[in-house]
């Protein structure tokens, strides 16, 4: 859009909208909304359109201004949109959706219009969002409330013939609202009533009738729209300022008068306002109320009851109008205070000892208004009585261990500060305290030979408290012998008693000193009953294989009853087991070959005891061979420190009497028999590795009858084994100690990785050195690191700093050699030195410039061609350097003046080629000084007899003579 029609457009908006015209937010009806925008925004409708928020129809307003005081009341209505007569409250999404945007068409105009209530976001006034500039949206053809305009439409097409015989004096029906609108010159005030424009403010006229402003606003002469004036009417409305003071009355006054001041007091030439006085609002239920001089400046109000009044006056002349409110408040009449009465419950209690507790109640005291205030006293109680009393309707006292009366005093304090007071008693009584009441017991009778007895005094009871219990002996039986302990206490241990009877005394002592006794008898009897006699069956006899004999007493008689047995082993070959020996029958078990003595031995009620042995013997008639067991085959994972083979499951029908294990000649070789044990029912082997060992157990009876069973153990390999790492310490083992080692253990942990955990697997000595060695792995909460990679962080961390173990380290290493040697060799597990393949080597810069790690890195092959070529390259750069030094010797050496040469007179001088040089006429042959001649040479391709050529192409080849 070009800037000139951009500009046609807003201008056009500008008139087309009621721009601003300000609600009169000091009336009451919109003190409830302090987040008002007082301005009424025409052929406006919201950004969202119908996405914006919940709209809301009411039916109650057909007004803006009810419509407005509606969504005032309602805390969810944000945004008041009227659509003709239609009030429509929005409850918007955000501030931004319900943002006013000006709509053009036909449908909307004068329309729509819209009032900004309350933001969406608390503590926000719609002013901040107005100042900004309103958009436009120029986008003409972008439908706004799609059908839901249409069906407000057909909503409010009802209304078409309504309004023609409905509407009041000063109205007329509009065919385009269907509505009645008020005629030219009058204006609809608050009440719905249209009035002469001249008693309203513009204000008020705009808000109340946007019709009339939308005529004035489409008028192109109009030049007051953003005042909201009416472009009818003849004379401007000015705002009139007016102040009443609100009063405030206490009955039985009842009357008050309301003054009305207006700026300017008066019209220029002296002509008077006029007044008119309005309830607006008055306590419920109030009608007896006078109002005197309605239309005058002062209001004269009688016969008010109590509550607010509240009023409006309007003050208007010929241009001028104005409004105020004004309240009236009468008070109750002031009450006559009377004093508080101060009540306390229970007004007496008693209290007996030991409780020590009370609770005093204050809080039924009265008063007419309010009592504000509690205070109690203690006005009289028993000498050196403390209390701690708080200021609160109730006292609670738990403190009230002193015997005697109690005066408290409450006072109570009103409103007013009005006070009185009140008592109350209380009595502490001393419990009466009753001697103790001793009770030794009933009487007892014994029959020897049980001669001990318990007596109990423990029934012996008082009121508070036992404090002393003394047993003594009746004076009578002084002469008797018995043994006494425990006198000071309610058990009496008595024991030796002797036939004949005994009294015994109780005495028990109360904390008053008060004191009783009681007297018990101890009868001893003579014994009633003859000793039991035992019998424990008569000797038996058995044959092996039968192992088991059964035991039976029950032939054992008493005259009264046996309470107990006993059955045990006198003699025999060999130990055996009961089955219950506590019992009259028991089955004997685990015999062998021998003469065993087995005793029992009875009780019976007096304690008197008898014995009985029987014999039982035996014997072997034929002899089974052994079984031997030696323990079946089994799995174990490395380490093991010893490998137990345990063939005590063998079984003979006498006795074993020699074990013996061997080794299997499939079995490995490696592992050490512990000393004595290959002849013995367990076997143990130490030093094990991994594989698989076949044992072979063979047993033998007294008989020389035998039984053989083998066993096979595989031992698997210890699954740690690559994680394995060793530590030479640089210490002696037999001077390293328990302190020393844990202190290397636990900063090892520290240097190695937060999450990993050190878990030492042996501590052993090094055979060359007598070095401690500590072999160990680190593993994670997942799995175990790699020996190497554990080596290479320790390696890392003790180069930096060598003390950090506080122990010099010697060595550390994997305990199994983990070199690939590169992939050509094999790692010797001795030295640690790789073991390389044909026409493989070391590499040797790697061993003894780098890592230090063995490898088998180089082919002897590239290495003998590498040294070739470095051989060949050597010396032709020595050749070349002697070649180099040789011509600039040369260059040295050569004269400085060139020599003359000339041709040579005979013939052979027709055959020297002419060159640069020439030699001189005047030379002879005698001045040659060396001539050379060689012998003629065929070359490729000359004639044997024919004239030789020499290769120059001068067809001879000259002879070198040298003159001087």
């Amino acid at each position: 859009m070009r800037p000139s029609a951009q500009l046609q457009v807003v201008l056009s908006w500008n008139l087309l909208l009621v721009a601003v015209c300000q609600l009169d937010l000091d009336s009451p009806q919109w003190r409830d909304c302090p987040q008002l925008l007082p301005k009424v925004l025409v052929g406006y409708a919201p950004r969202g359109n119908e996405s914006a928020g919940v709209y809301k129809k009411s039916t109650d307003a057909v007004t803006l201004p009810s419509c407005v005081a509606l969504c005032c009341d309602q805390p969810s209505c944000n945004v008041v949109f009227m659509f003709k007569q239609t009030c429509f409250q929005i409850e918007c999404e955000s501030d931004s959706l319900c943002e006013p945007v000006y709509r053009e068409g036909s449908q909307f105009g004068n329309n729509v219009r819209m009032v900004l209530v309350r933001p969406v976001g608390a503590g926000g006034r719609w002013g901040d969002i107005f100042a900004m500039p309103l958009q436009v949206d120029y986008s003409r053809d972008k439908p706004w409330f799609g059908n839901s305009l249409q069906d407000l439409d057909v909503a409010e097409s009802g209304l078409d013939k309504v309004c023609l015989a409905d509407c009041p004096h000063h109205e007329h029906c509009s065919v385009a609202t269907s509505a009645c609108e008020c005629d030219e010159g009058y204006l609809r005030n608050r009440q719905g009533d249209c009035i002469s424009a001249g008693n309203m403010t513009a204000v008020s006229a705009l808000l109340l009738s946007p019709s009339r402003d939308r005529e004035s606003t489409e008028s192109p002469s109009s030049t007051k729209v953003s005042e909201g004036l009416d472009s009818t009417s003849k004379l401007p409305i000015q705002t009139l300022h007016i102040s009443v003071l609100s009063k405030i009355v206490r009955l039985p006054e009842n009357g008050a008068a309301l003054s009305a001041y207006t700026i300017p007091a008066e019209l220029p030439g002296g002509e008077k306002y006029n007044y008119e006085w309005t309830l607006i609002s008055q306590p419920e239920g109030s009608s007896k109320g006078t109002m005197t001089d309605k239309n005058g400046e002062t209001l004269k109000l009688s016969n008010l009851s109590e509550g607010v009044y509240e009023f409006k006056v309007a003050v208007s002349g010929p241009g001028v109008y104005g409004e105020a409110l004004a309240n009236v408040t009468v008070m109750p009449p002031k009450r006559i205070n009377r004093p508080p009465v101060a009540i306390v419950k229970p007004a007496s209690k008693t209290v007996k000892l030991p409780n020590t507790g009370a609770v005093l109640d204050g809080s039924s005291s009265s008063d007419d208004d309010e009592i504000i205030a509690w205070h109690w006293e203690l006005q009289k109680g028993p000498l050196g009585y403390q209390p701690y009393l708080q200021d609160s309707p109730t006292l609670v006292l738990n403190n009230l261990n002193i015997t005697g009366n109690y005066t408290f005093t409450l006072t109570v304090e009103d409103s007013d500060h009005e006070k009185n007071s009140t008592v109350a008693n209380i009595t502490v009584l001393q419990m009466p305290d009753y001697p103790p009441v001793a009770n030794a017991g009933q009487d007892v009778i014994l029959y020897l030979p049980h001669n001990n007895v318990t007596l109990n005094g423990s029934l012996s009871s008082d009121d508070k408290a036992i404090v002393n219990w003394e047993w003594t002996k009746s004076p009578s039986d002084q002469d008797k012998a018995v043994d006494m302990q425990k006198t000071r206490t309610p058990y009496l241990e008595l024991s030796n008693l002797e036939e004949g009877m005994y009294t015994f005394i109780l005495k028990v002592t109360d904390e008053a000193d008060q004191f009783d006794t009681s007297t018990v008898h101890v009868f001893v009897k003579p014994p009633t009953n003859k000793p039991p006699t035992a019998y424990a069956g008569k000797n038996m006899s058995v044959s092996l294989p039968q192992t088991t004999v059964l035991l039976d007493g029950t032939k054992s008689s008493d005259d009264i009853k046996i309470v107990s047995w006993n059955w045990e082993m006198v003699s025999g070959p060999g130990r055996v087991e009961f089955s219950a020996k506590n019992e009259s029958v028991t089955n004997v078990t685990s015999l062998t070959k021998g003469q065993y003595v087995f005793k029992l031995t009875i009780t019976d009620g007096n304690g008197n005891t008898a014995a009985n042995t029987v014999a039982v013997t035996v014997t072997q008639n034929s002899n089974s061979p052994p079984k031997a067991n030696a323990g079946g085959d089994h799995t174990v994972e490395l380490p093991v420190d010893v490998l137990v083979l345990n063939g005590s499951q063998s079984k003979d029908d006498l006795a074993i009497a020699k074990w013996l294990w061997t080794r299997e000649p499939t079995s490995l070789a490696i592992g050490s028999i512990i000393a004595g044990t290959d002849t013995s029912p367990v076997l143990m082997l130490t030093n094990v590795v991994a594989g698989r060992y076949l044992f072979r157990l063979k047993v033998t009876d007294d008989q020389g009858e035998w039984d053989e069973d083998t066993v096979s153990v595989i031992v698997k390999p210890d699954p740690h084994l690559y994680h394995l790492v060793e530590l030479t310490l640089n210490i002696e083992a037999d001077k390293l100690t328990k302190s020393r080692s844990d202190s290397v253990v636990m900063k090892l942990g520290l240097l190695l990785r937060d999450a990993a955990s050190l878990v030492v697997r042996a501590l052993r000595t090094e055979a060359a050195t007598g070095r401690a060695v500590l072999v160990f792995y680190v593993e994670t909460a997942r799995n175990a690191l790699p020996g190497p990679t554990v080596v290479r962080t320790l390696k890392h961390k003790l180069a930096q700093d060598s003390v950090l173990l506080q122990l010099s380290v010697t060595n550390i290493q994997t305990t199994v050699c983990q070199n690939n040697c590169s992939g050509h060799g094999v790692c010797d597990q001795a030295t640690r030195q790789c073991m390389c393949e044909a026409f493989w080597m070391q590499d040797l810069l790697r061993k003894h410039f780098g890592d230090g790690d063995s490898n088998c890195d180089w082919s002897i092959l590239y290495v003998v061609i590498a040294l070739f070529t470095g051989f060949v390259c050597v010396v032709g750069c020595v050749w070349g350097i002697v070649c180099v030094c040789s011509r600039l010797c040369l260059c040295c050496h050569r004269p400085s003046k060139r020599q003359r040469y000339a041709l040579l007179d005979n013939n052979e001088d027709s055959r020297l080629p002419l060159g640069k040089v020439m030699l001189s006429e005047s030379e002879s042959d005698s001045d040659i000084l060396f001539e050379s001649r060689k012998p003629s040479k065929l070359l490729n391709g000359e004639a044997r007899n024919g004239v030789k050529f020499n290769r120059t192409g001068s067809g001879f080849k000259m002879e070198r003579r040298i003159k001087t």
